[in-house]
């Protein structure tokens, strides 16, 4: 549409809503006409929400806000000082020039017929370009001859050279819609804001004495024999020595995409923040503020203002705290990737079988494209599998746009193929010992190690060797799985825990706390269960440095509450009685030596828990733990020495180590060796013997016949009152293993059809499966 042109004439006026024509006295180009709408809209804004007119609020909304959005354009020609002309632009093109037929006439010397045009390029776009139309005398902008220019509300262009005197100007005008003013001033005035916040921020670290986060943790990563991974949380366990061993174009990717003010701001994404609570997404967080949630789970990832302020404060005593090479680095190493991949450098081994530092341009686009939603853009999700690619392509056009990209490394990028391993697709052949590492991260913390894995200062951040032999974990977790579907379960059994131990070093080989973890976590390794009569061990063992001898005879007569030996009869020996498992030769044996001398021992063993000098007691009715009952029968397997059980052989303190890629060099003061056990001859070599010798009476001939599958095996029968716990503690001097087996309900429960001897059962089984 073009545009009409309106004479200076004294006294002439038009609406607010449009350039008003101006005689030769008009005011100067600095005034507002767009000042008495903007008033007048916001008035009838008001009056719409007020007090509507009746059945049309929502019509005097409209028309209130249609007048807000609403902004004029127009041209003035200057002459001498003085505004000589308006001309309201409404889209289209416009001639300026000596010419009648020019829409905005300039008479004046110098001007060519059709010196310039000024036209909206395309429909739509809110501003116009100026451009000379071939004058003689050319087309000037802050004294500088152009061909064209966008034009901006104010801009002055001057219809000749100013060294030729003083030519007519245009100015053009383009404020602000009302609307318009309000987002600007209120932009301005969150950026102020964010300053003050920010230095209010500054302030409150410098005089609390800096940052409070002095050091980040990680997570405890427990490794077994083979040097494979083995606690429950996958992944984490890799990362890349320093941020310089990831390439270039992975950091460009990953800031491009998820943070491109990374490297100037305060680690504070205001905006983004705001947004996120206005649209309840949860999202709206630059890289520190994502890299609060991966290293203090505290901070939550619930959608509130709460945790927007925990993660925003977070974020800022990392930014005081951390450079920005070292916040970056975190992120990499940590961001989960899907499919159980957590950091760069384990998401690269699982997608595209080779290390994060060898992953190329597209590659690298293809990481940082999952990371809004791992699972959903997984080339793995079946119902959308284009998506990893068409987030790929997303991420490299950002890299593009922020300059890391030139146009044909764009183009050449977007081409290459996915070529994902199709084994990530695959169920994940990872397996943990969430039983046996709950074990290893309560040996850290206890009296051996002291770790404070609690504290955020020091939580974590290690990598543990540990003793534990994956083919014998395995094996043992199949056998217990596999006998409670079966046997046991058939006699009323529905939990088991079992321990295997090297018993000439102590290390822990083989550890399952119960069945499914995921179900229940209770460990029954660690659970007060009644030891039955494999707690006789140490009235046994009392009664034989007393001086009683395998052959001694013993009274089978009833003694208090306990009834004769099973077999009858008036005596029988102490090694039968043993075998037997008779209570009667066990409590007079007790008696002989002192009840005092059996809680002694087995003190001295290393059982922990409370013991009273009773005949309970004697007979397995005060609970005790698995593992404890282990490590006593482990003393007699290895000749009357003591045997220091442990699950930890090493542990490197990846802050030093910087990574578990570099163990090999990782300097002395990361690594952490235990200090073994000094070797103590608990009980003498002879009464050791003599008392293996009985142990192995019991598989041979007494109530553990079933464990004789293993040729060498020794061992210990214990079954409680209507079969609420059944066990058998045993080892093989061939194999140097011993291994004790708990079998129960945790309801207490009783299985009556249950017994030691059914345990002994399936000892064997897992002992000979160990051998073969």
């Amino acid at each position: 549409m073009v545009g009409t042109t309106e004479q200076a004439s004294a006294g002439a006026s038009t609406p607010a809503s449009t350039a008003p024509a101006t005689s030769a006295e008009s005011a100067p180009a600095s005034d507002s006409p767009g000042a008495p709408a903007g008033a007048a809209g916001w008035a009838g804004l008001w009056r719409a929400l007020t007090a509507p007119a009746a059945g049309g609020r929502r019509r005097d909304l409209t028309a209130a806000l249609g007048g807000l959005r609403h902004h004029d354009a127009w041209l003035e020609l200057w002459v001498g000082g003085q505004c000589r002309r308006r001309l309201a632009l409404e889209g289209g093109r416009y001639r300026v020039g000596r010419d009648p037929l020019c829409e905005l006439q300039a008479d004046a010397t110098g001007v060519s017929r059709v010196h310039a045009i000024v036209e909206q390029e395309r429909p739509g776009d809110r501003d116009y370009v100026g451009e000379d139309f071939g004058s003689a005398n050319g087309l000037f902008h802050r004294d500088r001859r152009i061909r064209a220019l966008r034009l901006r509300d104010g801009d002055r262009l001057q219809l000749g050279s100013p060294l030729k005197g003083e030519a007519p100007t245009l100015v053009y005008r383009h404020p602000r819609s009302p609307l318009g003013q309000l987002v600007h001033w209120g932009a301005i005035g969150a950026l102020v804001g964010s300053g003050v916040a920010l230095g209010g921020l500054l302030l409150a670290t410098t005089v609390a004495g800096g940052s409070s986060i002095r050091s980040v943790s990680g997570p405890v990563k427990v490794f077994s024999t083979d040097g494979r991974q083995i606690d429950a949380a996958e992944g984490s366990s890799t990362a890349l020595p320093t941020l310089a061993d990831y390439p270039l174009h992975l950091r460009q990717a990953l800031i491009a995409s998820e943070d491109s003010r990374f490297g100037w701001n305060s680690g504070i994404d205001l905006f983004g923040t705001l947004r996120s609570l206005v649209q309840g997404t949860g999202g709206g967080s630059g890289l520190t503020q994502q890299v609060a949630r991966m290293v203090y789970p505290a901070v939550g990832t619930d959608v509130s203002v709460a945790r927007k302020l925990r993660e925003l404060w977070v974020a800022w005593q990392l930014e005081a705290g951390f450079s920005k090479n070292r916040i970056l680095k975190m992120y990499l190493d940590r961001a989960y990737l899907g499919l159980g991949a957590e950091g760069f450098e384990q998401a690269a081994q699982l997608y595209f079988r080779k290390s994060a530092s060898a992953l190329d341009v597209a590659e690298s686009a293809f990481l940082v494209g999952l990371l809004p939603s791992p699972n959903s853009y997984s080339p793995c999700n079946r119902e959308n599998p284009t998506w990893g690619r068409e987030r790929r392509d997303l991420v490299l056009g950002r890299m593009h746009a922020e300059g890391y990209l030139s146009d044909q490394a764009l183009i050449d990028a977007r081409r290459r193929p996915l070529n994902i391993d199709p084994s990530a697709c695959r169920a994940s052949t990872y397996s943990s010992y969430p039983f046996f590492s709950d074990y290893v991260i309560g040996e850290l913390e206890g009296r051996r190690f002291a770790l404070d894995l609690s504290s955020p200062e020091a939580r974590g951040n290690y990598a543990v060797i540990s003793s534990i032999d994956p083919r014998l974990q395995a094996i043992a977790q199949k056998q217990l799985k596999a006998f409670l579907e079966g046997p046991g379960g058939r006699a009323g059994l529905t939990q088991g825990a079992l321990i295997s131990i090297d018993y000439a070093t102590g290390a822990i080989l083989a550890y399952v706390g119960g069945g499914d973890y995921s179900r229940s976590s209770f460990d029954r390794v660690q659970a007060l269960r009644q030891p039955g009569s494999t707690f006789k061990l140490f009235a046994f063992l009392a009664a034989l440095e007393a001086g009683a001898k395998p052959g001694d005879a013993i009274s089978c007569a009833p003694l208090s509450y306990v009834a004769g030996c099973r077999g009858g009869g008036g005596s029988t020996s102490v090694a039968a009685g043993f075998a037997s498992s008779d209570n009667v030769v066990a409590l007079r044996l007790a008696q002989q030596a002192g009840l005092g001398k059996v809680v002694a021992k087995a003190r001295q063993l290393g059982i922990s828990t409370p013991m009273e000098e009773s005949f309970s007691m004697v007979l397995g009715g005060k609970e005790t733990f698995l593992y404890e009952l282990a490590r006593a029968y482990a003393v007699v397997a290895n000749g009357g020495r003591s045997v220091p059980l442990h699950g930890v052989t090493r542990i490197y303190d990846l802050g030093i180590c910087g990574s578990v890629r570099s163990l090999a060099t990782c300097p002395a003061a990361g690594v952490t060796t235990p200090i073994g056990e000094r070797p103590q001859q608990l009980i003498e070599p002879a009464v050791a013997a003599e008392m293996d010798a009985l142990l192995r009476g019991v598989v041979s001939d007494g109530t553990g016949r079933a464990a004789g599958v293993v040729a060498d095996a020794r061992g210990k029968t214990g079954t409680t009152d209507n079969g609420v716990d059944v066990l058998f503690v045993g080892y093989s001097p061939s194999s140097r293993i011993l291994t004790g087996i708990w079998m129960g309900n945790d309801d207490n429960r009783p299985a009556e059809a249950a017994s030691g001897a059914l345990v002994a059962k399936l000892w064997g089984q897992y002992m000979r499966a160990l051998a073969g």
